[in-house]
């Protein structure tokens, strides 16, 4: 029997899954829907966007949210939001991610954005700069960082018998992956572990990647957050100068060393909670060096960090729920 309750928020992603929109939807009192279909080639994009759209108005029209939440990119959601809220009684949400700003794939679809973000009760984003360019829209923006999970949501592995650091992430074109091999590398005591689909790295960076550099694969969410859990350090790598990672939150939530990418917005929010290096092997390698030397004291500061995150994000929350009006 097909379920056709009525929800009060839902929250949909053209994803596997999103630990944000996971929680952003729960925190709403509502449901989180991930639609992603399968064909992945580039020439039928088109045809995977149609069928997406379809099922996302399919699961609109049988539970008819009041709030709906949409995550961009892809901008073909937002706009099938859209033209649900317009011609139903329903209060639209955008949560705008950076790369739907910044990203060389995405920056073309401002146009159709822009006045999506106009009409909605809220436009979510990441960053105080991407709070300012959607307020020059004229739209509603709303800056929500990320939530802190914790060990409660985490499996709980056997812990490695040598030093070990998680390279989090999903291997995707914004990530060094090149780079991280070659600092493994460099390291050859400690194993490193790296997070996501490794379909998308280049085979022969694959093929010739050190013994002790070791790609996990996708990972669900527990299984995911258990790995940072058990690492020695968590480390995360990208060349966006505009990101806001979410795996630095989830590192923090669970109280572990950090190391990030030198960039300044990483910089401005994470502080000397973490160690930055440039997205060069020597020096990424140095730095979780030093943070798996540093381990106690790293962990602190991600610890004492976690207060001041959540708080912004709660914020954030109380905000975008007088917003849409939700309790």
């Amino acid at each position: 029997m097909v379920d056709s309750t009525p929800i009060p928020v839902a929250a949909v992603a053209w994803d596997k899954y999103q630990g944000r929109t996971e929680a952003l939807a729960e925190a709403l009192g509502g449901r989180a829907w991930y639609i992603r279909s399968r064909p992945k080639q580039k020439a039928l994009l088109p045809v995977r966007y149609v069928v997406d759209s379809i099922r996302m108005w399919r699961l609109l029209r049988r539970h008819r949210p009041g709030v709906l939440i949409v995550i961009t990119p892809p901008v073909v959601a937002p706009v099938v939001a859209w033209l649900w809220c317009a011609t139903h009684q329903c209060r639209l949400v955008v949560d705008c991610h950076t790369g739907a700003f910044h990203s060389w794939k995405w920056r073309w679809s401002g146009r159709l954005l822009e006045p999506v973000c106009r009409t909605a009760a809220a436009a979510l984003v990441h960053t105080q700069e991407d709070e300012a360019l959607v307020e020059a829209w004229g739209a509603r923006a709303l800056l929500v960082p990320d939530d802190l999970p914790d060990d409660r949501q985490a499996s709980h592995p056997p812990g490695a018998s040598g030093l070990r650091v998680v390279v989090a992430g999903s291997l995707d074109g914004n990530e060094p992956v090149a780079e991280v091999v070659e600092a493994a590398r460099l390291a050859p005591q400690v194993e490193f572990r790296l997070t996501g689909d490794e379909q998308r790295v280049p085979l022969a960076v694959r093929r010739g990647a050190p013994s002790n550099a070791i790609f996990t694969g996708w990972l669900d969410y527990p299984t995911f957050l258990g790995e940072l859990l058990v690492a020695d350090v968590v480390a995360v790598f990208s060349t966006d100068p505009h990101i806001m990672n979410r795996a630095a939150f989830e590192a923090v939530g669970l109280g572990r060393p950090l190391v990030l990418s030198d960039l300044p917005g990483l910089r401005s929010r994470f502080g000397d909670a973490a160690l930055f290096a440039p997205n060069d092997p020597r020096s990424m390698a140095d730095a979780m060096l030093q943070a798996l030397a540093r381990q106690e004291e790293l962990a602190a500061k991600s610890r004492a960090l976690q207060a001041q995150l959540s708080a912004q994000h709660q914020q954030g929350l109380a905000r975008l729920r007088a917003m849409v009006q939700v309790a």
